[in-house]
């Protein structure tokens, strides 16, 4: 995987647009502690598990080209969910700051598709890689915080996240690919 398909992938999985659909917000405007706070964490979990894919997948007696068959079935199905799904669902939030915790950090940043893509990604590219691609995904999510929701915008950011599944899901045919040649 290059560089320039790492952070597409990253994109994908991440979905900025439908995930900036679930982010807390006080009227129709985003609560910025809270996003910015859970993003930084989110990625900073999918960092960390990038950084310690290697030992992980030993541990588990998986080698890095199967867990990319296996991470490539995950983030199919996150894509299809997604193109169904285009909005995700209400989640309860924690109060003040801790919004950022839940929903943000985990479930909206860190989902199954982030983290098995930052295990994959980081097991074979290295940490390095794919911290640059995650760090591009979440700017993008912050930078999302700045769409007001109002009716056109929510119309938008539903489009252009089933863009971004339609996409995540030709990634993921790419990354099963890809783990079968290397097998």
């Amino acid at each position: 995987m290059n560089s320039i398909l790492l952070i597409v992938a990253a994109l994908a999985a991440l979905n900025p647009a439908r995930t900036r659909l679930g982010m807390p917000e006080a009227g129709r405007r985003v609560r910025w502690l809270p996003v910015v706070a859970g993003t930084l964490a989110g990625l900073g979990a999918a960092v960390g598990l990038a950084a310690v894919s290697g030992p992980f997948l030993d541990a588990l007696e998986v080698n890095p080209e199967t867990f990319r068959i296996a991470a490539g079935l995950v983030l199919a199905v996150a894509g299809l969910r997604s193109i169904v799904w285009p909005q995700p669902a209400e989640e309860p939030e924690l109060g003040g700051w801790r919004a950022g915790l839940w929903p943000v950090a985990f479930p909206r940043v860190l989902s199954p598709e982030v983290a098995a893509l930052a295990l994959t990604a980081g097991s074979i590219e290295g940490v390095g890689a794919t911290t640059a691609a995650l760090a591009v995904a979440g700017g993008a999510l912050v930078i999302l915080g700045f769409v007001p929701r109002r009716g056109v915008a929510d119309g938008v950011l539903r489009w252009a996240g089933a863009v971004l599944a339609v996409l995540l899901v030709v990634v993921a045919a790419f990354v099963m690919i890809d783990g079968i040649r290397d097998v």
